[in-house]
């Protein structure tokens, strides 16, 4: 299944690090861990070995082997080169494999748009369009996904789960080509369309290639995971990267040994090798991130949800192409009509976070703000080519007083009214209360009256909303002047 992590990475502080750090499953504990602790084990019973059992001339042999195992041992064996280009590798192929893997939710929208009619036949017609593209998925993934295969083991346990019916199970036991029977449900969407359009349900065959369009996009997902299946990585190559991290901590194992004897002993003595551990860890857990998407369709942590997909999109694509999903609201006024000034609401809270507008880093510089005019001229370039006459006329004298006022009563305004002081006098104003009839109405007007309904004169659907600009705040000191008036 896949690890979700998200949430815990929505800030970068030291209890996201933490949350993060912390997790078993899917984590880089998990998979390196027992390999760690079987390498450690062996690298301390060599170390034993070494300092209690080997006489003085074998531990001269030996560490005469620790010298030339450990000389230039991060140059001939070079894993940072080797695991980033197989992993940047590896992992976009994976992003290709989820990409293609097939989502139902655009042609599903095409469907319950260009597929009009309430009537019982051309509802039946848009729920198998989608019952067609899933059990094409279903097929594709069974044969190269085992968290599929061993959900529908038989083509009998698909009629079972309902995506095909006996009769189009008949069928497709009649197709010999194996690779054909993949497409034969999208032959049957793409026929169904085509008799849509026929029959007038599709109202042109502009709308009708939309719909084929997207069921192309569809098919094309699907073959590129059979290929991918079919032709993976070269083995040669994971093969070399598996090979060349294994027989790296291998040598590991008696290269970063401590010497202890001898007239070159090691600074430092202490017992388990702490940085060597280090890259143990990083670098086998750089190696299971591509064993372990090689093939994300497997069984692994974080694996693809493959039948949680087929899930999704007979659940997603049924609910889409309903008659309640495809009807359009009627249309009112917005919440702002006629506001000149479009303010949306946030909540208290998320409102103190500061904002950068798509405002141009350069447009608040006044270049011009000592000067009262700018005089206009070609480049110099083409004055050259100008007699002086003809430069005259080309000579432009520009005011620019009023933008310099109106630029100092905008900055002006900027310092007098800052972003987080009026976030301060709202939230003073926040702390007041409503000021109601006795009947729980302002002015004669229900509270939880949306202003574009009362506008339009149309009962609310919605007693939770209210219009920004419907109700008014008063601080608790101007609550009680406006009760004494």
């Amino acid at each position: 299944m896949t690890i979700s992590y998200t949430l815990d990475v929505s800030q970068t502080n030291l209890q996201s690090f933490f949350s993060l750090l912390l997790r078993w499953r899917g984590s880089v504990w998990k998979a390196v861990f027992g390999q760690l602790a079987v390498w450690t084990a062996v690298f301390l019973l060599i170390s034993c070995i070494y300092r209690y059992m080997l006489s003085p001339s074998q531990q001269d042999v030996f560490e005469q082997l620790i010298r030339y195992f450990d000389n230039k041992l991060d140059a001939n064996i070079p894993l940072t080169f080797l695991l980033g280009f197989f992993v940047s590798f590896v992992v976009a192929r994976w992003g290709s494999i989820l990409n293609g893997i097939g989502w139902i939710d655009d042609a599903s929208l095409l469907f319950a748009t260009y597929i009009r009619g309430a009537d019982e036949e051309t509802r039946v017609i848009r729920r198998n369009l989608v019952r067609y593209l899933v059990l094409s998925q279903a097929l594709v993934l069974r044969d190269i996904s085992m968290q599929v295969r061993k959900r529908f083991p038989t083509m009998d346990t698909l009629a079972a789960s309902g995506l095909m019916t006996h009769e189009e199970m008949d069928i497709l036991d009649h197709i010999k080509d194996p690779y054909s029977r993949y497409w034969t449900s999208i032959q049957w969407s793409l026929n169904l369309v085509y008799e849509c359009q026929k029959k007038g349900k599709v109202d042109s065959y502009y709308l009708m290639n939309k719909i084929v369009d997207e069921i192309g996009k569809f098919r094309h997902g699907l073959a590129s995971l059979l290929k991918y299946d079919w032709v993976p990585v070269p083995l040669v190559y994971p093969q070399v990267i598996f090979l060349a991290v294994r027989i790296y901590f291998m040598i590991c194992l008696i290269g970063r040994q401590f010497i202890v004897t001898g007239p070159n002993p090691s600074g430092i003595d202490l017992w388990l090798p702490i940085t060597t551990m280090v890259q143990f860890l990083v670098y086998m857990g750089w190696m299971k991130v591509a064993e372990a998407l090689l093939n994300p369709l497997g069984e692994d942590d974080d694996d693809l949800e493959c039948n949680y997909i087929i899930d999704k999109n007979l659940i997603t694509g049924y609910s889409m192409v309903e008659e309640h999903m495809a009807k359009t609201p009627a249309q009112k006024k917005d919440e702002f009509w006629g506001i000149d000034k479009i303010a949306p609401l946030y909540s208290m809270e998320s409102a103190e976070r500061s904002v950068h507008p798509l405002v141009g880093s350069a447009s608040k510089i006044n270049l011009v703000k000592n000067k009262k005019e700018i005089v206009m001229t070609p480049h110099k370039n083409k004055l050259s080519e100008l007699d002086p006459s003809e430069q005259k006329t080309y000579l432009r004298r520009v005011n620019v007083s009023d933008h310099n006022a109106k630029h100092a009563k905008q900055r002006g305004l900027e310092r007098a009214n800052s972003p987080d002081k009026c976030l301060s006098k709202m939230r003073s104003r926040s702390n007041g209360k409503f000021r109601t009839s006795a009947n729980g109405s302002q002015n004669g007007v229900d509270l939880w009256t949306r202003a574009g309904d009362i506008e339009m004169n149309v009962a609310t659907s919605n007693p939770n909303q209210v219009h920004p600009h419907s109700i008014a705040v008063f601080p608790p000191e101007e609550q009680q002047t406006t009760s004494r008036h």
